[in-house]
């Protein structure tokens, strides 16, 4: 099953500059339309799959839960996703990659391997708290219901004898 987008080739105009967009739209003289265009569609399924192979390789989010985070709106997966495809673009091209949008990569990837070594997280209330630690105490009676070797006379008792 192909993933869906993670963001919209409309929705690509709110993180490039729509004139260079319709630029790198197409492969002719003329400007290409951005909603339609074939190879922006593929810039930014690629920015996709990086980030949901980032995602999934540590195991704290599933192509769904992506799915889900990009439809709500999540800014992160969309800038990660945008950032990654406008350099794929260029480098599409064959051309030099302007330095801000290899910066901009950069961070992205940077963002990524953090992602993957979970480092980070995305903002939606089931990860919010996972990072604050939380203690258990077990009371004094609770632990004698237990039954633990160490609370028990499971072990004999040591000898202290010289022999």
């Amino acid at each position: 099953m192909a993933m869906a987008q993670l963001l919209s080739n409309t929705l690509f105009i709110r993180y490039a500059d729509e004139r260079l967009l319709k630029e790198l739209a197409t492969d002719t003289n003329a400007d290409g339309t951005i909603s339609t265009s074939e190879i922006i569609t593929e810039a930014l399924l690629r920015g996709g799959e990086e980030v949901a192979s980032a995602a999934t390789r540590s195991n704290a989010y599933t192509v769904a839960e992506l799915e889900a985070l990009a439809t709500d709106g999540n800014a992160l997966v969309r800038g990660l996703v945008a950032d990654l495809a406008l350099c794929f673009l260029f480098e599409r091209r064959g051309g030099d990659v302007p330095e801000s949008v290899k910066a901009k990569a950069n961070r992205a990837q940077e963002a990524l391997g953090s992602l993957r070594d979970g480092k980070r997280v995305f903002a939606v209330d089931a990860n919010r708290g996972a990072g604050t630690a939380s203690v258990s105490v077990i009371s004094a009676t609770t632990r004698g219901s237990l039954h633990m070797a160490s609370d028990d006379s499971f072990y004999p008792p040591r000898r202290t004898q010289a022999y």
